[in-house]
């Protein structure tokens, strides 16, 4: 058994229009290089099986362009895949949890016995993974990745979650009214393989697909899900404001030094 990553890439990002017309959210420049190699960074960190990028027709030429330019830089020492969902449009798209199902399917992940590690590919951030991974390999439960906000006002954009003394997920609320708690997901979740499945039973339920969160607020619901509280630094690169906070703070520590040329 393994692990199994994939890195949900396939939204339309509404709010960075126009410049996400033409450019997928992912692959925008943060310090020079696309934001998704700053998680790939991250993420080669681990021990794992298959990186798989989940995006959607539209942005397929840029996704495959992006692969071919890691060469450089890791030659095939990479696992590295794209899942291509058959959508072009906001209209037409399968949304995030629709996407992760499509991507489970055509890489048979659930039959593979790999686990899951599912990152949303907007996010900037400089949490250590491995001690993530292996927390949840202990527990074999689901997990999710959480940050203390500290602020209950910008909780309300989140998914916000109440845990008890040991973890566990007492309430998960997807952009709540009143949080309950400023401790927020950051859309870095494990899923054990023996829970994949969950994800197809979910969609059978529900009619809402997008909000990734949507699915572990249902689950937490069903089943004993627990919370690991990430520290460091986190941006969740929705707007033009935020996508300029990350660059400023990315800058600052030369975090694009890694993939640049000598």
């Amino acid at each position: 058994m393994g692990l199994d990553v994939v890195i949900l890439a396939g939204g339309f990002a509404k709010r960075l229009r126009p410049i996400s017309d033409v450019m997928p959210k992912p692959l925008l420049h943060i310090d020079g290089v696309p934001l998704l190699n700053h998680i790939l960074g991250r993420v080669l960190e681990l021990d794992y099986n298959r990186i798989i990028i989940s995006t959607n027709k539209k942005f397929e030429s840029s996704f495959r362009y992006w692969m071919r330019t890691l060469k450089s830089s890791y030659e095939d020492n990479v696992r590295i895949f794209l899942s291509v969902e058959p959508t072009e449009s906001e209209e037409e798209k399968l949304g995030a949890i629709g996407g992760l199902l499509y991507t489970i399917r055509l890489f048979n992940v659930d039959m593979s016995g790999n686990d899951l590690l599912v990152i949303l590919g907007d996010n900037l951030f400089d949490f250590d993974l491995k001690e993530f991974v292996s927390y949840a390999t202990r527990l074999n439960r689901v997990v999710i990745g959480t940050y203390d906000l500290g602020d209950a006002e910008l909780a309300k954009r989140y998914g916000t979650v109440v845990i008890d003394k040991s973890g566990k997920v007492l309430s998960f609320l997807e952009k709540p009214e009143k949080p309950l708690s400023t401790l927020a997901s950051v859309g870095i979740y494990y899923i054990p393989n023996k829970f994949i499945g969950k994800i197809e039973e979910f969609l059978k339920l529900q009619s809402y697909k997008d909000a990734v969160g949507k699915f572990f607020e249902w689950l937490s619901q069903n089943t004993d899900v627990y919370a690991y509280k990430f520290t460091g630094c986190w941006f969740d690169i929705g707007t033009p404001d935020s996508y300029l906070e990350a660059n400023k703070w990315a800058a600052q520590r030369n975090l694009g030094r890694r993939w640049q040329w000598p």
